[in-house]
């Protein structure tokens, strides 16, 4: 399936396997390759390529596929974690602004 959407995607590969590419890009880029298995492929290949080269200059091993897997997890548990401290920082400012009110409720009737 060659989509645009494909297409766009793809354009992000080189920063998502540099660790470039963050946010909510990230996030789309992870949850298209889990729906298209066509840019899996793709984003699997290029990352064999980039790493292999690497690998081969510096004497590293090959178990690429398994690393492959275990840096799409890891960039899917980042991309959570973001997620996770953005609402805590969300609801820790809602609780701020609540108590702000209070207290300024609290002065203008005390008036």
């Amino acid at each position: 399936m060659d989509t645009t959407a494909c297409r766009v995607y793809r354009k992000n590969y080189g920063m998502f396997l540099n660790g470039k590419l963050e946010g909510k890009e990230c996030r789309q880029l992870l949850r298209h390759i889990e729906e298209c298995a066509e840019c899996r492929e793709e984003l699997r290949i290029q990352y064999l390529l980039q790493e292999g080269m690497f690998r081969l200059e510096h004497g590293g091993t090959f178990d690429i596929n398994s690393d492959f897997e275990r840096m799409l997890a890891d960039a899917q548990k980042e991309v959570r974690q973001e997620s996770r401290r953005k609402m805590f920082y969300r609801g820790l400012m809602i609780v701020f602004v609540g108590i702000t009110y209070y207290f300024v409720a609290i002065g203008i009737i005390g008036y």
